[in-house]
């Protein structure tokens, strides 16, 4: 199953970007589900800050432990230290919260949250530091030969990198595997602790027939994201990074999608 989830997502290096068109984004590509083929690609083996886009390994390794059964999503988490010191996009854990596995998973798949992403990373790997190095070892495993990971979240780190194709090949590898998990990325928003967490997704409710996946943004890598949407039955991938601006990231994610939709109906 590994084996041929990875002949798939390999596909997406195997065809020639389409001439002609252009992006504003600095890395970016534009890939057919599940069938791989690349419509349209710039600079896509190019190592960049993948910011929170990161989070889709921390999430896939958090999906095969659940799917594995070495934890639950009832399963209680005591939050430590480190993931109450977070930075960033958090849930506003304190050290010594009980916080459901569940809970993490959307805290860090919906509002980006880096306390829940460390929380993860801690049980499922004693620190984050191992789970890093877990990570990496995935990333190896999938063949995502681009990606190194020095944390759970996206933080800047100077061996944290992986490429807009190893991205790609990653959200589709959650799609193939993950499937009813995969939904978590298109919730608009949710609750906890009293307060509501909308989804920094532009696409999503927005743009028909987006579905997920990761937006991010860091000062080393600019706004970046993975975005997925489906028309007439077939799914386009797209990863984008470099952008300037939250606005010309929904922006630019729209005009390519549109333009990869027209070019599967001709």
């Amino acid at each position: 199953m590994l084996r041929s989830l990875i002949f798939l997502t390999a596909l997406a290096l195997a065809a020639a970007p389409a001439a002609g068109e252009t992006t504003r984004a600095k890395q970016a590509i534009l890939v057919e589900h599940p069938s791989g083929r690349v419509l349209f690609e710039r600079a896509a083996d190019q190592e960049m800050a993948p910011s929170s886009m990161t989070k889709l390994m921390t999430l896939y390794l958090a999906f095969e432990a659940l799917k594995a059964g070495r934890v639950s999503e009832a399963t209680t988490l005591k939050i430590g230290k480190r993931a109450a010191a977070a930075r960033g996009a958090t849930m506003g854990l304190a050290a010594g919260d009980s916080v459901a596995f569940r809970d993490l998973v959307r805290g860090a798949a919906i509002a980006s949250a880096n306390d829940a992403a460390i929380a993860i990373a801690e049980h499922l790997g004693t620190s984050e530091a191992a789970f890093a190095k877990t990570m990496t070892a995935a990333a190896r495993e999938l063949g995502l030969a681009g990606s190194r990971f020095a944390n759970a979240t996206g933080q800047t780190a100077k061996n944290h990198r992986m490429t807009a194709g190893d991205v790609a090949k990653l959200a589709g590898i959650l799609l193939q595997r993950h499937p009813e998990r995969y939904r978590v990325f298109g919730e608009l928003a949710f609750r906890y602790g009293g307060r509501n967490y909308a989804n920094r997704n532009r696409l999503l409710g927005s743009y028909v027939g987006a579905d997920g996946i990761k937006t991010g943004m860091t000062a080393a890598g600019g706004y970046g994201m993975a975005a997925s949407a489906v028309r007439d039955g077939k799914r386009l991938i797209l990863v984008i990074n470099g952008l300037a601006s939250e606005e010309e990231r929904a922006a630019e994610a729209r005009r390519l999608l549109d333009w990869g939709f027209a070019r599967l109906s001709r």
